[in-house]
């Protein structure tokens, strides 16, 4: 359960501050003065302190300076009935999370405070991986996230890793979507010497083309309707640390320009602002898109992928790592374990030969859900295949069962297969698609019909003289058959 703070001398706000943080499943403590606040914050592990800006002793912003000088890395949230501009720059630039103006509504607090927790997670919840020469199995950090496999490439992967970690590089992951690319940026935050200051996420994908901006580099007040008081962007808050864009190649066109401004001159304004500010700031970015595809299409601009790509790691689908499988699934099994107080102690044999075989469309993180199900599921000490569900299959598919119609059974097939195929076509390793398909198609239907080409034509739906040409095209040695 994780630990809110309140630090405020008023015992009626600190009730109900008390009663809806718990309401809200947070286990909440309190004091009345900032000499107590630092006190506990140096005995107990919190995840949030709710701090307010005047109090009988020291004040919020002298509290937060200590709690900063302890290298106390829970994020803090000022509380203020005195909400003007200087209070809400001073508080930041002490490493304040956000400020809170008094009277707050209800919704406002529930929405920052989740916000404050989530980044405290990803700051304080250190991303292990194996050297470039270590196995997964060779690795320690038990309560730790991790980053799990033994494959070539994913021993490249961590070989990047400890590269670029501790250097001020912009760093581009890719890869499909669920393959583990917020774990690769949040390992080289932890690796590097901006450790110790924040680490904030921009889900690209998530935000509004209207808010981006002021969600990239805050407003004055009054900057657009609605804008009742200046709010700091994420570069002004994670000034010294590192910014995760997400899913980068969905970015707007308009908010594209300006990002590219700040990573070629280090600079920006708020929107309704004219003081420019500096950003002392890291950018580590993910995309499941080909950027250079949507550069040629328009839907990205060329000089900020550039930018981008100085460094830039490929994560792998699952699916082309499957020797790897089987350590994930110790691995989460373990977690979930610890997690749910299930004594899981083994796999069935079928459950694992199904896992290996999948083709995984949602990568790790399929999987990831895939054994959390089964954890739940599971009444003894095993996962047998009856805990396993697939979900991906078009429809819920369990281990070991087939359903729906022929047709339907060969579209979910497609399905799995298209990734591998447009792979296949982008790197010119085959033709084109519908060669490879008709090549593949040809070649498993004169098998089935013992190389007796007119029967096989006959189940192509072509003429034989069709099928020789496409033999002769293929290279294919097809026995003739009368």
């Amino acid at each position: 359960m994780e630990k809110v703070l309140i630090v405020d001398d008023d015992e009626g706000l600190v009730h109900f501050l008390r009663r809806f943080l718990s309401k809200e499943g947070y286990a909440v403590e309190s004091c009345t003065r900032g000499e107590q606040a630092l006190d506990v914050a140096g005995r107990e592990s919190l995840d949030l302190i709710l701090l307010d800006y005047k109090m009988s002793g020291m004040n919020g912003l002298d509290t937060l300076r200590e709690l900063r000088r302890l290298q106390v890395k829970t994020p803090v949230i000022i509380m203020t009935a005195y909400g003007t501009t200087d209070t809400a720059i001073e508080a930041m630039k002490r490493g304040a999370y956000d400020y809170l103006p008094k009277p707050f509504e209800r919704e406002e607090l529930k929405r920052l405070v989740a916000d404050a927790l989530a980044v405290n997670h990803l700051m304080k919840e250190v991303v292990s991986y194996p050297d470039a020469g270590q196995t997964a199995a060779e690795q320690g950090g038990r309560g730790a996230a991790r980053i799990i496999g033994s494959h070539k490439r994913m021993q490249a992967v961590y070989k990047l890793i400890g590269q670029v970690a501790g250097r001020d590089v912009i760093v581009l992951i890719t890869g499909e979507s669920g393959t583990g690319k917020e774990l690769v940026a949040r390992a080289i935050y932890h690796h590097s010497h901006r450790k110790d200051k924040p680490f904030l996420a921009v889900n690209c994908a998530a935000i509004p083309e209207t808010l981006f901006e002021s969600e990239l580099f805050g407003h004055e007040r009054g900057a657009f309707t609605g804008a009742e008081r200046m709010h700091l962007g994420k570069f002004e808050r994670c000034e010294g640390g590192t910014l995760f864009f997400d899913e980068i190649g969905d970015m707007p066109l308009g908010t594209q320009a300006k990002v590219l401004r700040v990573l070629q001159y280090g600079e920006f304004e708020r929107l309704g602002g004219t003081e420019t500010f500096k950003a002392d700031v890291r950018i580590v970015a993910a995309t499941n898109k080909n950027l250079e595809r949507e550069v040629e299409e328009g839907r990205f601009r060329e000089d900020l992928y550039w930018r981008l790509k100085i460094i830039s790691i490929e994560l792998p689908p699952l699916r082309e790592r499957r020797e790897d499988i089987p350590a994930l699934v110790r691995h989460f099994i373990a977690r979930f374990s610890e997690e749910y107080d299930a004594p899981i102690r083994y796999v069935d044999e079928a459950v694992l030969d199904r896992l290996q075989t999948y083709p995984w469309p949602g990568n790790v993180r399929e999987l990831e859900n895939c054994i959390r199900r089964a954890v739940l599921l599971s009444q003894g000490d095993m996962i047998l295949p009856e805990h396993i569900q697939l979900a991906r299959e078009g429809v819920a598919v369990c281990a070991g069962e087939e359903s729906g119609s022929v047709i339907e059974r060969i579209e979910r097939k497609m399905d799995q297969l298209f990734p591998d195929l447009l792979r296949a076509v982008e790197e010119n390793e085959s033709g084109d698609m519908l060669e490879i398909l008709e090549r593949g198609c040809i070649c498993r239907v004169l098998r089935h019909c013992d190389h007796n080409q007119v029967k096989a034509a006959r189940m192509l739906g072509i003429s034989r003289n069709t099928l020789r040409l496409r033999l002769k095209k293929f290279g294919i040695k097809g026995i003739p058959s009368e």
